[in-house]
């Protein structure tokens, strides 16, 4: 009796949320790289794409917001400069989960307003030159 509620309130919540949404989110982690930077201490980067802009450090993590669009990154210290392009990744899994859970009548639509279905790469490398 406990497994039949455990599978029932796991359908629930599924169709409600996505199946992208609920096992994904609509965050996901980036960590930025810079190379050839003489000043890494310094340098600051800020990440933007359709959903909002974050600042980060290199080398460490950010979280940002899944979206369909390509990201921005544009990196800078004192003497240099640097801009990247991360262009996200469809995962149709999870689309063919949501098909296959209520005909994508409610859960499509939560997981395309919270752009789940997309990811962009875990890293990010932007090469670093003279102002």
């Amino acid at each position: 009796m406990k497994n039949n509620k455990a599978i029932v309130f796991a359908v629930c919540a599924a169709l409600i949320s996505g199946c992208a949404s609920m096992f994904q989110g609509a965050n996901q982690n980036l960590t930025i790289s810079t190379l050839n930077d003489s000043n890494v201490d310094k340098t600051r980067c800020s990440v933007k794409n359709e959903e909002g802009s974050w600042d980060a450090a290199p080398n460490s993590a950010v979280s940002i917001h899944r979206d369909g669009n390509i990201m921005d990154i544009h990196c800078e210290n004192d003497l240099q400069t640097g801009m990247s392009q991360l262009e996200p990744k469809f995962d149709g899994g999870y689309l063919a989960l949501d098909l296959l859970l209520d005909a994508c009548i409610i859960s499509c639509i939560v997981d395309g307003v919270s752009n789940s279905f997309y990811e962009y790469p875990q890293s990010a490398i932007v090469s670093m030159r003279e102002k």
